[in-house]
């Protein structure tokens, strides 16, 4: 299960200095000096002092124009003057590093890199048609934000329904737990502390982002009390069931988040588990000795009694709707992606592989103490690339800082 998290660093480490388009927010949100003032309103002369530095320091990379050279590398034109000016002091004190390499700032003074700034800032940005090529049909931003969870849950439909909620006798309901014990289980099947092929080999063909997907939209379905009620007797399995209230609650609706929930789970099921447990076929120190002196008539009173319960639905946040992250988004980055504030970036019109590269970066762990790594990590795959296209396809607008006198200046 580790195995995709550790390519996901890697990616991350390797490509760094590519996801430099939103620093840390922390760090961006410092109060605007009086030394980054003067690139609010510069003069000719720190124009053009930034276009000598830009022609032997960055067009490469960036043109003249301030329009990427590469595909995973930002447009700077119309870029917000502060922010960049913080980048690359950022690159040049070491907090973000330009892959394997030293970044060509290393060596610009302080005067160099505010009118480079400057510069690029004072560009006015190229209309997205011009800039990449935007998908001809985006998803809908508004759309299903477990789209691609049900493509992937398809092959567990059979056997536990769309929802969760199984109608096939002997297999289990997967909502009304917690996503935490859902990634555990998973886990297990992987490891053999739970021997089951089928499902190991299912389990084996997803990545680590996948199954905490899945967990959570198991987690956020309405729970249904099975149909499959037992054939034992539920007063019993009530006596029986005081013994197992401390981990899975007195109704069998646990609280712990690593414990499952067995109200309305299916009898069938709750028995085979119960013998995986006593035969070693599942792997656990606390429910082995729990069930040590149990018998099978005990197992099918204990099913009958869960299986009368009713579920309930776990406290687990639906996740957000594309609108909405985009709405989140627009509070630093303005609205479309047009930052009025020049310490955040414009992302409206900004370069659509370097925009995916960046929010996958975070997304990974990648600038762990960063606002924007906070953010982004519960971000599918999907929610990535709807927020990229949809402001990589925006129209890109400059902006222009008035510096108005103090009122003692003005009297």
């Amino acid at each position: 299960m580790k195995r995709s998290m550790k390519i996901l660093f890697a990616v991350t480490a390797i490509l760094s200095g590519l996801a430099s388009a939103l620093a840390q927010a922390a760090d961006l949100a410092q109060a605007i000096n009086e030394k980054e003032r003067t690139i609010l309103a510069p003069s000719e002369e720190v124009i053009e002092m930034g276009e000598a530095v830009a022609l032997n320091m960055c067009v490469n990379c960036h043109g003249m124009d301030g329009k990427s050279m590469g595909k995973n590398q930002p447009h700077l034109a119309g870029q917000r003057s502060v922010y960049l000016y913080r980048m690359l002091q950022a690159y040049q004190s070491g907090e973000r590093m330009a892959g394997a390499t030293q970044h060509p700032n290393s060596f610009l003074n302080d005067e160099a890199m505010l009118a480079v700034s400057a510069f690029y800032a004072s560009l006015s940005p190229i209309p997205p048609s011009n800039l990449q090529q935007v998908a001809e049909e985006p998803e809908p931003i508004d759309a299903d934000p477990f789209t691609d969870t049900r493509k992937r849950t398809k092959k567990c439909t059979k056997c536990h329904g769309e929802t969760g909620n199984s109608t096939a006798s002997g297999m289990p309901n997967l909502t009304a737990q917690n996503p935490e014990y859902f990634v555990t289980s998973m886990d297990a099947y992987l490891d053999g502390s739970r021997k089951h092929k089928l499902m190991k080999k299912l389990v084996s063909k997803l990545d680590e982002q996948t199954i905490k997907e899945m967990s959570i939209f198991y987690a956020v379905q309405q729970p249904e009390r099975t149909d499959t009620q037992g054939e034992g007797n539920a007063e019993t399995g009530s006596q029986l069931a005081q013994d197992c209230a401390t981990c899975h609650g007195d109704d069998g609706n646990a609280d712990n988040k690593s414990i499952p929930t067995l109200a309305g789970q299916d009898a069938r099921y709750f028995i085979k588990a119960m013998k995986a447990y006593k035969n070693g076929k599942r792997q656990n120190k606390s429910m082995t000795e729990a069930v040590e002196t149990l018998s099978e008539e005990d197992f099918k009173d204990l099913a009958t009694f869960y299986a009368a319960k009713e579920p309930l639905k776990r406290d687990v946040r639906t996740p957000l709707k594309t609108t909405e992250w985009i709405s989140r988004c627009n509070r630093c980055h303005g609205i479309d992606g047009n930052s009025t504030d020049p310490r955040f970036p414009m992302l409206a019109g900004q370069n659509e592989g370097y925009l995916r590269v960046m929010m996958e970066a975070y997304a990974a762990g990648g600038y762990p103490d960063s606002i924007m790594s906070k953010m982004s990590q519960p971000l599918s795959g999907t929610d990535i690339g709807r927020i990229v296209s949809h402001y990589a396809s925006q129209e890109p607008k400059p902006v222009v800082y008035i510096q108005l006198p103090c009122p003692e200046a003005a009297d």
